[in-house]
């Protein structure tokens, strides 16, 4: 996100109502880059760590927190959807698309390097999900669930490659290639929005 024209992808009343889900469990080192990422879209101070300010203020322009499903500044809802479940059916209910931002765990011998970003679909990405416990749920688990009550949402998902997501102790805290992913992240989210860079 090098610089992103102004002009939203909400202003036209063609677009596909829309919502940023960030997932995670901010007690798990890099399992909370999704509710951190939240924050990067909807705390200027937060976002100011990574981007200029007129980068911070079409952030600030684009996103807002989803406390109603109807914003009248035309902006885009971000929901910290926690570690994920069926909470989330009634967003699927309501929104045309869904975009998740999420870590993901590759493996070793995949050769990802942490903090790599990947754009995948909701099937891709279940096969690199984290499940800490039994009770956790893939993103493709919810879709097929909420497929089943009659509803259906456009989905892409933005992952990133963990470091740590295992800590001796919980911590609130990112380790730093993914850390440092945030811009990668916003950079994606802001292509699959159609915002385009304008020096790009």
């Amino acid at each position: 996100m090098n610089g992103m024209d102004s002009s939203s992808p909400t202003d036209s009343p063609d677009s596909p109502k829309t919502l940023i889900a960030c997932v995670g469990n901010m007690l798990m080192l890099d399992e909370g880059f999704g509710p951190y990422f939240a924050r990067v879209l909807l705390e200027p101070d937060v976002a100011a760590e990574f981007f200029d300010e007129d980068h911070v203020a079409i952030l600030a322009d684009t996103f807002c927190a989803d406390s109603t499903l109807e914003d009248p500044a035309g902006k885009i809802p971000v929901v910290d959807a926690g570690t994920m479940g069926m909470s989330m059916i009634p967003y699927i209910r309501d929104y045309d698309r869904i975009i998740f931002i999420d870590v993901i765990d590759c493996g070793e011998e995949s050769g990802v390097a942490p903090g790599s970003v990947l754009v995948l679909t909701p099937e891709e990405m279940a096969e690199h999900t984290v499940m800490h416990t039994l009770h956790d749920m893939k993103v493709s688990d919810v879709l097929n669930n909420a497929r089943l009550a009659g509803y259906d949402a456009d989905v892409s998902c933005i992952c990133v490659q963990k470091q740590d997501i295992s800590p001796v102790e919980m911590t609130i805290d990112l380790t730093p290639p993914v850390k440092a992913a945030v811009p990668v992240v916003a950079g994606a989210l802001m292509e699959l929005l159609g915002i385009e860079d304008e020096r790009a």
